[in-house]
């Protein structure tokens, strides 16, 4: 009976901590939408509605960011059951890559201002979920963003060895210390390096990306520095 009170107690503790971390992640964003549609309505009542076109514009960018925050939550639940469902198509390998360098860029402030450098073979198909695969290289890219030097480029570059292909991510940053090292891939974690930089943030993009890596079949590990590479099957397993 004692060991199912610890396993209630710890159950019950984990969804304390998830909860608590998703109304932090939350309630910036939708502070920021209630302001704005509220500057909004006061411009339109001026007869101004050029200036309402800003705050409109901000709500949408505030809700996309909503939306991801709420994607990122559950895909981070549906990792932790061990249960990530896969709808499989043929992907693009460069378009994937792309797509996710560019919304990175929605969601890591001024820091996506910094250049971004491909090498990805041409014709690197792969039978992914599309949504999830872009979503793992999204996280690399944003983490490199973040904590990367800010005056190198972000590199991106894909290596092909018969049906399988690795993705490395890399910001020229120096990695994290070696003892934060091995906690990189844990859900919640964040290292002393986004604390000193402000960053705000769940601490699940490593942690789901590796998830969705695993789900194909692949795997996420980091090579050295702030360097990861990113390991999937181009058919299914």
């Amino acid at each position: 009976m004692q060991h199912g009170d610890e396993h209630q107690e710890s159950a019950a503790a984990e969804i304390e901590e998830f909860m608590s971390v998703a109304a932090h992640d939350l309630r910036n964003p939708i502070a920021v939408v209630r302001a704005s549609a509220q500057m909004a309505q006061r411009q339109i009542t001026r007869g101004d509605p050029g200036a309402a076109q800003g705050r409109l514009k901000a709500i949408v960018e505030q809700t996309d960011r909503l939306t991801d925050t709420l994607e990122t939550f559950l895909d981070a639940a549906r990792v932790s059951a061990g249960h990530l469902p896969l709808r499989r198509d043929q992907v693009d390998l460069l378009e994937a890559v792309q797509a996710a360098a560019e919304r990175a860029r929605l969601f890591v402030g001024e820091h996506g201002n910094r250049s971004v450098h491909y090498r990805i073979p041409e014709g690197c198909i792969g039978s992914w979920d599309q949504s999830s695969i872009e979503r793992a290289i999204r996280a690399l890219v944003a983490n490199a963003m973040l904590y990367g030097d800010p005056a190198a480029p972000v590199r991106i570059e894909a290596q092909r060895a018969g049906n399988r292909v690795c993705v490395l991510v890399s910001g020229g940053g120096p990695g994290p210390d070696a003892d934060e090292a091995e906690h990189l891939f844990e859900r919640f974690y964040r290292g002393r390096s986004a604390a000193t930089a402000g960053q705000s943030g769940s601490g699940l993009g490593l942690f789901i990306a590796r998830g969705i890596a695993r789900s194909h079949g692949g795997d996420l590990r980091r090579v050295d520095g702030d360097r990861f590479e990113l390991e999937l099957p181009l058919g299914a397993d």
